[in-house]
C-alpha cells in the first residue's frame, strides 16, 4: 500500500502545494501538474461536470504519475466520500462542514470499524493490483488518508474549536468566497472581518496541531498567508493557467511581431 506525502509532510509541520481540476476532463492535467513539481492535484466534483468515472481516471494518471490526488467531493455524504475513495483517491475535500456533528460523520465515513463505517473494499485502484491482506489494507487507509474540511459558512466559526480537535481532521481549509458571501463581503479577502476570520482559523489549527489551508486563483493573497501559517494551498486551475500562459506567449509574440515592422 502506498503513503501518502502529503498529509506526512503536514504532519510534520511542513507545507504543500497543488492546484485544480475543475473543467478540463484529460486526466494528462494530473500528469502535467506532477511533471511542474505540485505536491497533489485537487480534483473538484461540487462545481464541475465531471463524473465518477471522469474523476475515476483522473485519479488513476495521478497516482501512477506520483502526485496525491485528492477529490473534492459534491456534499457531504457517505456514498460520495466513498466511492472516490474506492476508486484510490488519497484523500477529501468536503465543502460546507458546519458542525461538530458532521466531522464525526464525515472521519467516521474514511475510516473502517472499529473506528468509523467505511465498507471494505480492496479494490485495485486502491492497492494498485497488489494482493494486500485486509489487516494491512485497512491499517493503512485509516492511517494514510488525508481529511480536508471547508470553512464556508459564518455557523463554521461559531464551533471552530470543537470541529478542529476532532481526531482524524487534517486541513482546516477556508472557502473564503464562500464565507464572504454569506458574511455580505463577497470576494474582499482583505476586508478586515475576513483578515480576523484568517487568523483566527490559522490560530485554531496550530492549537489543535492541525494544518490551515486556503484555495484561491491569485498567487500574493496566497504567499501571503503562506506567510501567515497557512501551510495546505491550492492554487488556481488547468484553465486559469492555461489562459495565463497562452496569453503571456501571444502579447511576447505579437510584441516581437510589432518590432520588426
Amino acid at each position: 500500500m502506498r503513503t501518502n506525502p502529503v498529509r506526512r509532510a503536514l504532519k510534520t509541520g511542513h507545507t504543500v502545494v497543488g492546484s485544480e481540476i475543475s473543467r478540463l476532463r484529460s486526466p494528462e492535467v494530473a500528469r502535467l501538474y506532477a511533471l511542474a513539481g505540485f505536491d497533489f492535484v485537487f480534483i473538484d466534483m461540487e462545481h464541475s461536470p465531471f463524473t465518477l468515472e471522469t474523476v475515476a481516471e483522473m485519479i488513476a494518471t495521478a497516482r501512477a504519475a506520483g502526485i496525491v490526488p485528492i477529490v473534492r467531493i459534491p456534499q457531504a455524504e457517505y456514498a460520495f466520500a466513498c466511492r472516490v475513495l474506492d476508486q484510490g483517491a488519497q484523500g477529501i475535500i468536503v465543502p460546507r462542514v458546519n458542525t461538530p456533528e458532521q466531522v464525526g460523520d464525515i472521519v467516521s465515513w474514511m475510516r473502517y470499524p472499529p473506528h468509523g463505517i467505511r465498507g471494505f473494499a480492496a479494490t485495485s485502484a486502491q492497492t494498485d493490483f497488489a494482493t494486500v491482506a485486509p489487516e494491512t489494507f485497512i491499517e493503512a487507509n485509516n492511517r494514510e488518508t488525508l481529511c480536508v474540511i471547508q470553512i464556508e459558512r459564518r455557523e463554521a466559526l461559531d464551533y471552530l474549536d470543537e470541529m478542529l480537535s476532532f481526531p482524524g481532521v487534517d486541513v482546516a481549509c477556508l472557502g473564503y468566497m464562500d464565507l464572504s458571501v454569506d458574511l455580505g463581503i463577497p470576494g474582499q479577502l482583505e476586508h478586515p472581518q475576513m483578515v480576523s476570520i484568517i487568523e483566527r482559523i490559522i490560530a485554531a489549527a496550530h492549537r489543535h496541531g492541525i494544518a490551515a489551508g486556503i484555495i484561491g486563483p491569485q498567487i500574493e493573497p496566497l504567499i501571503h498567508w503562506m506567510q501567515k501559517g497557512i501551510r495546505f494551498v491550492s492554487y488556481s486551475t488547468e484553465t486559469l493557467l492555461l489562459q495565463e500562459a497562452a496569453s503571456s506567449a501571444v502579447r511576447r509574440l505579437k510584441s516581437a511581431a510589432m518590432l520588426k515592422l
